[in-house]
This record gives structure tokens, sequence and C-alpha cells, in this order.
């Protein structure tokens, strides 16, 4: 049994969800609240599988909450449902699982607790901790040549990678490593809440994306952070995960 807690400052949101969650009999609402400090010190005494987070509400808001849990060591994994979608970035630099728009549909929170009862499980193989988003550590790293050695590069450190001329490169803050897999093979081995296959020559870091730029036929640009600000297209056949990811409509 998953123990979730539910934090919005609206009482009928907090209820709608509970409503939501009644559908799932292996999660069980523990807590309630319309303001984030209870919710905090609840928290630090009653520990928790789960937290439904709203994002815009007095006083600290859902991504500062979700970095006093970080600082405090608080292990629990987050969805964020809110009403507004701008915060799907910095949300995903946090310990999200998932982010979600308001109105929340039954759907769309079915698959998000596909998510958590995976990483859930992945926690308890991997010696009994939860895992989420923020830390990757149950995902191995990948390791690059540098030289004449291997060295391991953690996952939250990779920006991207990409085909160029049939060969796989990954790319990080230090540079470009060629590797000897496909990159289907590379997207088994990745964190899949750090990072998006958004082309078949291109696998984005999440936390790596600066801007979405509206293209033709509705697609999309990724732009990314850095100086370079390089655009990465994302193709017709990954919209709609690029777009439930960022949580664009």
């Amino acid at each position: 049994m998953l123990r979730a807690v539910i934090v919005d400052d609206e009482k009928p949101i907090c209820d709608d969800i509970e409503y939501l969650l009644e559908a799932h009999p292996d999660i069980t609402v523990a807590a309630k609240f319309q303001q984030s400090q209870p919710a905090l010190a609840y928290l630090q005494q009653n520990p928790c599988d789960l937290l439904l987070l709203d994002i815009k509400m007095p006083g600290m808001s859902g991504l500062e909450f979700a970095e006093c849990l970080a600082t405090l060591k608080i292990n629990v994994m987050i969805i964020f449902v809110t009403a507004y979608e701008e915060y799907a970035l910095p949300a995903f630099e946090t310990s999200a699982v998932a982010y979600l728009t308001k109105p929340l549909s039954q759907a769309r929170l079915t698959k998000a607790l596909l998510k958590v009862r995976s990483l859930f499980s992945l926690g308890e193989k991997n010696g009994g901790e939860h895992a989420h988003a923020e830390t990757a550590h149950h995902y191995r790293p990948i390791s690059v040549q540098k030289g004449d050695v291997l060295v391991p590069v953690q996952q939250q450190d990779i920006l991207m990678a990409y085909v160029r001329d049939k060969l796989v490169f990954l790319r990080t803050k230090e540079g470009d490593f060629q590797l000897s897999m496909t990159l289907s093979e590379l997207m088994e081995l990745l964190d899949p809440n750090l990072f998006l296959r958004v082309h078949r020559q291109y696998i984005v870091n999440i936390g790596a994306i600066a801007k979405v730029i509206p293209w033709f036929h509705g697609s999309y640009v990724l732009s990314l952070k850095g100086e370079a600000g390089e655009e990465i297209p994302v193709s017709r056949k990954h919209m709609s995960e690029v777009r439930e990811a960022l949580g664009i409509k």
C-alpha cells in the first residue's frame, strides 16, 4: 500500500484528487492540506510514498516545497498537479515523477501512477529506498571513452545524445563522446524521468531544455540551455510524449 499526501490551496481540488485516487486500491490518502507549512511538518513526522502537489499556492510555492523536501532529505515521489503549463521545466529539475495539468483526468493520473509503481518497485529491489527522478542513482552511469580509459558519466550530467554519420555521440558539459551503441540501446539504459526521445536522431535531458519553440505543422523545436542554445527538432512521431512530459496541451 502506497501512502499519499495531497497539497492544494483549493479544497475542492484536494477532494477531486482524492476521489480519483479511490480507483486505485493500492494507494491510500494519508492526509490533505491546503497550506504548505503544515504539510511539510506532517511529512517530517510521517513518512509517505507519494505527494500530489500544486505549484501556485500562497506562501511557499510547490517548487519551493519540493526544494525544502530535498534539503531535509525527505524522500517522497512528487506528482505536480497544476493549472499552469509554464512551470513544467523547473518542475522537472526537482524530484518530480510527473507533471499533470488541471483539470486532472483519470487517464493521465493512471499513467503517472504506473510510473510511480514502477519506481517504487525498483526502489524495493535496490534495498527498500524509494526511487525518484532527482537522483537517478538506480540507473547506471554511461561509460564513455576518454583517451585510453573508460570514464563513467552520471546520467544527470548528460545533456543530450545524437546521431551523426550513423555514429552515436553523448554530450556533457565536458564535451562530446562517441558511444558504441545505437540511440535506441542507449535509451533503454537512461532514466525515463530525465530523458526524452524527441527525434530518431536525438535524445534530450528534460532539465537541459531552455525553451520550447512552436514550429511548422504544429511541431516544436527545443532550445537547449547554454551559450550555444542549440536547437533540436521534435519529430511528429514523438510529439505526444514530448507534449505530455512538458505539460503542453
